[in-house]
C-alpha cells in the first residue's frame, strides 16, 4: 500500500465539499428556529401611550404596549403582550407593588408570566379557546398579515437523498451530524438570550420601592383580546390598595370584529 497515497479520492472530496457547502446554505437560511430569533431589523420603535393610572399613593403608567411583531417587538413571533410600566413612590415610606392583573372582555384576570415558554404554552391555548368561544381572535395587531412557518428538516434530507448517487449519499450522512449539533447550539444560544432579554426586561414582582423611587419594566401577559383593565395591586406600611387603568382604548385588539356583539 502507498504511504503516501491521499486517504480519499478527489472526487470524493468534490462531493463531501458539495455536501458541507449545501448543509451550510440551509444551515443559515432555514433550519434555525424561527422560535429564537430576534425581530426583523426593519422593525418599527414602539407606539408610545404614556397614559396614566388613576391617582394613588402608587403613580403608574402605562408606557406602551408591545404586541406579535408588533412595533416595538424585540422577538419574532412572540406569543405574548407586553405592557410596559413606571411605577413611582411619591410617599415618605416603602411601597410594596404584589400583584398585576389584566382583566380581559369576560372579566377574567391573568398574572404576568414568569417563564417566556410557559406563557407562549398558556397564550397558544387560550388563543384556541377564545376561538372556540366565536371570538375572532387574531394575533397581530393589523389585519392582513400572513403567518409564515419554518421549513422543516424533512425537507432538507428529502432533497439531498434525491440525487441517488450512492457516494454522494455517503458524503452527507458524514456532515449531517456536525449539522444537526451546529443547528442544535445555534439554538440553545438563541434560547438563552432571549431567556435573558425577557427576565432583563421583565418587572419582576413583588416590587419594593423606596420613597421618591421609578422603576420601569414589563409585564408579560397572554394575548389577551380587547382587555379591560390593567390592575396593580400595592402596600405601604398599613395602607393597601389597588391602582387600575381602564383600557378601553384598546378595544378590538387581537379581534377581526368587537366582542360587544357576543
Amino acid at each position: 500500500m502507498n504511504a503516501t497515497a491521499p486517504l480519499y479520492s478527489a472526487p470524493l472530496w468534490r462531493l463531501i465539499s458539495i455536501a458541507v457547502s449545501f448543509a451550510i446554505t440551509l444551515l443559515l437560511t432555514g433550519c434555525v428556529s424561527s422560535k429564537y430569533k430576534e425581530a426583523k431589523k426593519d422593525t418599527p420603535p414602539p407606539h408610545l401611550l404614556n397614559v396614566p393610572f388613576p391617582p394613588t399613593s402608587l403613580e403608574a403608567t402605562l408606557n406602551t404596549l408591545v404586541t406579535y411583531n408588533g412595533p416595538g417587538s424585540w422577538k419574532r413571533n412572540a406569543f405574548w403582550d407586553e405592557y410596559v410600566v413606571t411605577c413611582h413612590n411619591p410617599g415618605r415610606a416603602p411601597l410594596t407593588v404584589s400583584a398585576a392583573t389584566l382583566t380581559d372582555f369576560a372579566d377574567v384576570s391573568r398574572s404576568p408570566g414568569s417563564k417566556p415558554w410557559a406563557l407562549e404554552k398558556e397564550s397558544k391555548s387560550l388563543e384556541q379557546k377564545y376561538k372556540e368561544a366565536g371570538v375572532a381572535f387574531v394575533r397581530y395587531t393589523a389585519p392582513g398579515v400572513l403567518i409564515v412557518g419554518a421549513g422543516t428538516a424533512a425537507a432538507f434530507s428529502a432533497g439531498i437523498f434525491s440525487a441517488g448517487a450512492t457516494t454522494a449519499a455517503t458524503a452527507t450522512v458524514v456532515v449531517l451530524p456536525l449539522y444537526y449539533i451546529t443547528v442544535l447550539a445555534i439554538n440553545q444560544h438563541n434560547k438563552a438570550a432571549m431567556e435573558n432579554e425577557f427576565n432583563r426586561r421583565r418587572l419582576a414582582l413583588p416590587l419594593t420601592l423606596a420613597p421618591g423611587e421609578t422603576r420601569t419594566g414589563s409585564f408579560y401577559f397572554p394575548m389577551t383580546p380587547s382587555p379591560r383593565s390593567l390592575g396593580l395591586r400595592w402596600s405601604s406600611g398599613q395602607q393597601a390598595g389597588e391602582a387600575v387603568l381602564p383600557l378601553d382604548f384598546l378595544h378590538g385588539l387581537h379581534e377581526k370584529s368587537p366582542t360587544s356583539s357576543k
